[in-house]
């Protein structure tokens, strides 16, 4: 059986079984008919996302009433399968098709949103030998809504999402081939559509009730020195439909003589708000709490508590903070420089007066540090440059000291460390052609490769680093699917994980590469036309492939002509490939791989 050849099969059956399966897209009983048309998105196998056009149909009453139920009823659609669906059905010795759907729909009322979930069955459905359409019936029940009285007003049912569930059987019962044989797929809407389907009034006593709300859970003065005072606002506001009546608003608790409330609140109309001011009164020293607590006319909170606290201090006194608390530099070659940035907060109440920042230690003349630290206000800070140029070999040490007025931290030492280091050997930058090819041992298949290696070559050591950029190519493969093998057109790309690294000896080159492999696009052609059926922008190996490349024993390698190079590798399996990504690790991945390259100096 020939699954591929379900191209035009498969793209006409999911959207008239789709079709059937949105036909409950809302349901109520005794009412006028009322019908929407949308348009979905579903993903099916070898073909990808497809359109969907449905028709949502459905009797749905205009009015309902708090707390009685909506009636449930049937849905029953009938869809016309087309002659090309037919057939494709029939091409894999499909006789009946069936299954099931879900609908998710939502109701939105005034005060919230319901999930309306619309199960269908879609029956044995026989597929007819003749040519020419046939009808697919399916068949569900719309769920019964309950309304409150929070629901009062106007409501509507909105169409969302579809799942489908589809089996198709050959003569025999049993399911036909994969990929077709059993399809699961969630469709999902496009946007900018209007899926209102109906507008309902919700019907009922409305009770007025007022409702309090408090924008704030706590208030924190902080730090406020003893004899001053700080000032906030908390805001009571009536989100109820009657008017709120504050009964009274009280300060209670352990310090509660540290804080007073003035406030104008008496009666608070529907949406509107009145302030509530609390002055904090600091005395002494030390951390002080208390409670406001504000009484209402509202049943169900009838008792609102806000935490207050504050910091008393003596004094207003700044507070340093230095980040980071060391400096490393780095190792540099002989001539190179490197900096960084030292940040002195103050987190105090009071201003920071710098008093000095300096560099101290046996290596601190090898060191640079400006600054624009002078007096640093609360919640602010200022930066210190450190830099250093590399004069000498070895590791530098200096310390950078700040001294200021914070009265607890007076002096602060920041450790600071660079290294030098002397180039040793003679390095050559080469940059080499490659070309050659791939061959694929699970598909039997081979990739042409071009590109280039930029390599750095330490004569001394005979060890090298290299920059490795492979060109994308196009490969032709065999698909073995079902009883078939089909030809399919990979597009492969490389992309560099880490640097290569190597050594050439004596003639004798030896090249390691870590490099991931994507396939952006794979492609099959059935009747002529061609389709994608797998890749995409994510679809890659899920680690890297560790190539190791030998030239040939007794080849003698050289950086001024070249030569040839050659290695086994394993494919590690793909991922993110779409629905056929196992398919595509058939006859793309695993071990017994080879790849021969001629590398050439480029002029």
């Amino acid at each position: 059986m020939k699954c591929r050849n379900l191209n035009a099969g498969v793209r006409k059956l999911g959207p008239a079984i789709a079709a059937a399966a949105l036909m409950a897209g809302g349901g109520q009983a005794a009412a006028a008919p009322v019908s929407l048309t949308l348009d979905f998105s579903c993903p099916f196998p070898l073909i990808g996302d497809q359109p969907i056009r449905a028709e949502i149909s459905a009797d749905i009453p205009a009015t309902a009433t708090v707390g009685n139920p909506t009636p449930e009823f049937e849905v029953t659609a009938l869809t016309v399968v087309n002659e090309d669906s037919r057939t494709g059905l029939k091409l894999v010795g499909s006789e009946t098709v069936e299954g099931s759907a879900v609908s998710y729909n939502e109701v939105v009322t005034q005060s919230r949103t319901l999930d309306q979930i619309v199960n269908l069955s879609i029956p044995q459905t026989p597929i007819p030998n003749e040519t020419g359409e046939f009808t697919v019936p399916a068949t569900g029940n719309a769920p019964a809504v309950t309304f409150t009285d929070q629901d009062v007003g106007e409501a509507e049912i909105r169409v969302g999402a579809l799942s489908l569930s589809l089996i198709a059987r050959t003569a025999n019962g049993d399911i036909a081939p994969a990929p077709i044989g059993e399809i699961d797929t969630d469709c999902t809407q496009l946007a900018g559509q209007n899926n209102l389907l109906q507008t309902i009034m919700v019907e009922g006593d409305v009770v007025e009730t007022p409702r309090i709300a408090v924008n704030r859970e706590e208030v924190a003065f902080g730090n406020v020195q003893a004899g001053l005072t700080e000032q906030d606002t908390i805001t009571i506001t009536n989100t109820g439909n009657a008017a709120l009546g504050i009964n009274g608003i009280s300060i209670a608790g352990a310090d509660s003589i540290a804080f007073m409330q003035t406030n104008s609140c008496s009666t608070i109309a529907p949406n509107a708000a009145c302030d509530v001011d609390v002055t904090y009164i600091p005395s002494g020293e030390g951390s002080q709490t208390a409670t406001l607590t504000i009484a209402s006319t509202d049943a169900e909170n009838p008792s609102v508590d806000v935490a207050l606290s504050g910091n008393s201090v003596l004094a207003p006194v700044p507070e340093i903070g230095v980040n980071p608390g060391s400096v490393d530099l780095g190792r540099l070659l002989l001539g190179e420089s490197s900096s960084a940035q030292v940040t002195v907060s103050n987190s105090g109440n009071e201003t920071l007066l710098i008093n000095g920042i300096s560099l101290t230690g046996s290596d601190a003349s090898e060191f640079t540090q400006t600054n624009n630290c002078t007096t640093v206000a609360p919640d602010q800070s200022c930066t210190i440059d450190l830099a250093f140029t590399a004069g000498a070999v070895g590791v530098s040490n200096a310390q950078l000291v700040i001294a200021s007025d914070d009265p607890e931290n007076p002096e602060i030492t920041v450790p600071v460390t660079a290294e030098g280091y002397e180039e040793t050997g003679s390095v050559i930058e080469l940059l080499l052609a490659l070309e050659g090819s791939t061959y694929i041992k699970s598909s039997g298949s081979t990739l042409p490769l071009n590109g280039s290696i930029a390599t750095a070559l330490d004569l001394a050591s005979g060890t090298f680093e290299a920059d490795l950029a492979v060109d994308p190519t196009v490969g032709n493969f065999s698909i073995k699917l079902l009883f078939s093998r089909l030809n399919a057109v990979a597009n492969v790309e490389f992309e560099q994980a880490e640097m290569t690294t190597g050594t050439l000896i004596n003639g004798e080159l030896t090249a390691n590469s870590h490099l991931y492999v994507k396939v952006p696009r794979v492609a099959l052609k059935l009747f002529g036309i061609p389709f994608k059926v797998g890749g995409g922008d994510q679809c890659q190996t899920i680690e890297p492939v560790d190539i190791t490349l030998t030239s040939p024993e007794g080849s003698n390698f050289s950086p001024a002509t070249g030569g040839n190079v050659s290695g086994e590798y394993t494919l590690p399996p793909l991922e993110n490939c779409g629905l056929l990504t196992d398919v595509l690790n058939q006859f793309l991945t695993g071990p017994g791989n080879t790849i021969d390259l001629m590398l050439t100096p480029e002029q």
